[in-house]
């Protein structure tokens, strides 16, 4: 079977892990604030915090942007549960907004017209590693005064305009969950715009304590503001830093198959491309198509050991989010034809002329 989905793990992962457990310190340490700089170095950033999660780092942001009890959030809909379910933990309400068919993405006209006077955020989603409109939905945030949040968990190394996706918005969430472009087992990273945000942030990640010795014993108990259990540890830190090293190396083979893909399959009959626009460059997380007769789709693949996968469902069909909106007639109409074919580093050109073959004789 060809899979969906193959972690990438580095070959010095293991030696490195070894090491780091050798040492007398696998909490949040050293190796923390080493990967944290490497980070902000390798993306041109200046205010990078590790989290466990970016569901954590999604958290501190909406924390941070001071959203509270009933105040709304603008929202993808297509995307994880796990993006817009901190908005709930804030005890405010996404309000969903519609999507482009071309990209799958948020769409800024219909944020425009979802704004209310209880709009606090902005909360979107790079769908696949494809970047959003960033400059329509920053002129509409600009002039309601509101700051954007970017789940960027499908667009580690996505540019927009030449702008590396993580300098663009106040906050920016990465995800290094166990099947992303790379992997620290589990793990997140949340970039602030605002220095002051950023401060506040790494207070918040560890309980609101301040890390750094004041001298006096009784220094970490002088909480101002109640936090949470975010942060990330030295091993995860260190898994984190050995895998960046091999970021450009995963991505440029993520991209060499989307070429493929986007050039053998751009004429096949019942089948759709997602736009890529030239002034963009994508995270390459998924590889995404719309298809008519998607259940005859996912069976053909099947029966030739290729998965295929929605991956994510849209969000307001969940109860917890009250169920479907109507009004989104772009998202009504890709529901059903919308599906994603395997991408990974992992893929041999044998996997991929497969999945290409396939396809294109038997649709």
């Amino acid at each position: 079977m060809i899979r969906m989905f193959k972690p990438y793990i580095s070959e010095k992962a293991a030696p490195a892990l070894a090491e780091i457990l050798k040492t007398d310190w696998i909490g949040q340490g050293p190796a923390v604030n080493r990967v944290e700089k490497k980070f902000e170095k390798m993306f041109g950033l200046s205010s990078a915090l590790t989290v466990n999660s970016c569901t954590s780092a999604l958290h501190l942001a909406l924390v941070l942007s001071n959203v509270g009890d009933g105040d709304e959030v603008i929202a993808a809909p297509l995307t994880c549960s796990a993006t817009n379910i901190p908005i709930l933990h804030q005890k405010a309400k996404p309000v969903f907004a519609d999507i482009q068919k071309d990209s799958l993405n948020i769409d800024p006209r219909s944020i425009k017209e979802k704004l209310t006077p209880r709009t606090k955020a902005i909360l979107i989603v790079h769908w696949g590693g494809e970047p959003c409109d960033m400059d329509g939905i920053l002129k509409i945030a600009e002039e309601k005064g509101i700051p954007v949040i970017e789940d960027a968990a499908h667009a580690l190394g996505a540019k927009y305009k030449n702008r590396y996706i993580g300098t663009i918005s106040d906050f920016t969430c990465f995800s290094f969950q166990a099947i992303k472009q790379i992997t620290s087992v589990d793990g997140g990273m949340l970039v602030c715009k605002d220095h002051d945000a950023y401060k506040r942030g790494k207070l918040l990640r560890w309980y609101g304590i301040d890390r750094t010795f004041k001298g006096d014993i009784y220094w970490k108990f002088k909480v101002k503001e109640a936090g949470f259990k975010y942060h990330m540890n030295d091993v995860t830190a260190t898994m984190l830093s050995v895998q960046l090293d091999d970021l450009a190396a995963v991505n440029a083979r993520r991209r060499e198959i989307v070429e493929r893909y986007r050039e053998s399959l751009s004429n096949v009959p019942g089948l759709t491309l997602l736009r890529g626009k030239k002034e963009q460059e994508s995270g390459n997380w998924l590889f995404t198509i719309l298809v008519e007769r998607r259940d005859d789709f996912i069976k053909m693949m099947k029966d030739n050991d290729i998965e295929t996968h929605m991956v994510h469902i849209r969000c307001d069909v969940y109860p917890i989010f009250g169920g479907k909106r109507l009004q989104l007639p772009v998202m009504n109409e890709v529901e059903a034809n919308y599906i994603s074919i395997p991408l990974h580093a992992g893929l041999t050109d044998e996997d991929v002329d497969k999945v290409i073959k396939t396809i294109r004789k038997g649709w």
